[in-house]
């Protein structure tokens, strides 16, 4: 793990510093620089899931020259319907990570995706803000719950998991391997939470797009329904061809499947 590595550096750098400086004025600006360092590799390691830093999340595709369709923060009675029905207008599949709380509240959605040939996967049961500060075992029973719902309402457990926010920490390591369960990041962050405007959107992503990339949408997102036939449109004439999440990395995305 990277944070080991981490750990060992500034263990090693302190002791070292502490011989070298011990007796002048600046070892305690050395040590503070060391803890700053540690602290600040430490927040960018937990914010950035593309770095791997805690856990080792498949971030891209592999050999497909393709890309996937993700959709985090589902299903939502509005936004979700209107994204499945382009997605069938144009014959795509694309994988939803949804919440547990909310699938449960629209069961209904969790069967149409299923239906309709996509893939649905993990983001937790509570999405709380808070989630990246769970003891182990909260966190375990929290994805544990929404895994429960989602095998409740369409008889598939899933092994796909993404965490909310992308933040990661040493416990989702442990949880996730109990669990047995593929952390999923992105290469592409279509901001669409921030987005202004279609053209906005549609400008974010296509200016960034390219084979392999796993893409982040929101399907709890009227902005993003709006889009999605105008990102389809702009993927064909670049020649981009879109593929299942599961096509594009190689992976079965439930268990005993």
């Amino acid at each position: 793990m990277k944070h080991n590595l981490l750990i060992f550096f500034c263990i090693t750098a302190a002791a070292l510093s502490s011989i070298i400086f011990w007796e002048t004025d600046y070892l305690w600006l050395v040590l503070a620089g060391i803890a700053l360092l540690f602290i600040g590799v430490t927040a960018y390691g937990s914010a950035q899931i593309q770095v791997n830093y805690f856990v080792k999340s498949i971030n891209k595709g592999g050999r497909v020259k393709a890309i996937a369709l993700t959709f985090d923060d589902g299903p939502d009675p509005d936004s979700t319907p209107r994204i499945l029905d382009t997605l069938l207008e144009n014959d795509l599949k694309a994988t939803f990570f949804v919440i547990g709380k909310k699938a449960v509240n629209h069961p209904e959605l969790l069967r149409r995706i299923v239906d309709e040939g996509h893939t649905i996967a993990n983001h937790s049961y509570s999405h709380h803000y808070l989630i990246a500060l769970f003891s182990t075992q909260k966190l375990r029973t929290d994805i544990q719950r929404c895994n429960e719902a989602i095998r409740d309402i369409t008889g598939r457990v899933p092994v796909f998991f993404r965490p909310p926010f992308g933040v990661t920490n040493p416990r989702y390591v442990t949880v996730l391997k109990d669990l047995q369960m593929q952390s999923i990041g992105w290469s592409l962050r279509s901001m669409d939470t921030r987005a202004k405007n279609k053209y906005q959107l549609i400008q974010k992503i296509i200016s960034k797009l390219k084979p392999k990339d796993i893409v982040l949408l929101h399907d709890h997102l009227s902005l993003t329904a709006d889009t999605l036939p105008d990102i389809i449109g702009h993927c064909r004439q670049m020649g981009i061809k879109i593929e299942p999440l599961p096509r594009l990395i190689g992976k079965e995305p439930y268990e005993n499947h």
